[in-house]
């Protein structure tokens, strides 16, 4: 297993798993048994806005720091399988 596996489920399923797992360093993690909801409000509805939009917010920028910003960007950014 040279990535990263994911498992969730209740401990009888996650056994179901064990010929796999075994010889392999795991982490276990016991969540509650019911989903903890963040918020009873109803979320806000998301507004979806085009770059237009936001111009007005934008101002005037003057500035010498794009590549040590782009680094930033480079050095920062992680992985993500989808």
């Amino acid at each position: 297993m040279s990535n990263l596996l994911e498992l969730e489920g209740t401990w009888e399923e996650i056994v179901a798993y064990s010929e796999k797992l075994a010889g392999h360093r795991v982490r276990v993690i016991i969540l509650p048994d019911k989903p903890q909801s963040l918020s009873t409000e109803t979320p806000t509805p998301l507004i979806h806005s085009t770059a237009e939009s936001l111009l007005k917010y934008a101002g005037t920028w003057e500035g010498d720091d794009v590549e040590e910003c782009l680094q930033l960007v480079y050095d920062t950014r992680g992985q993500i399988e989808l």
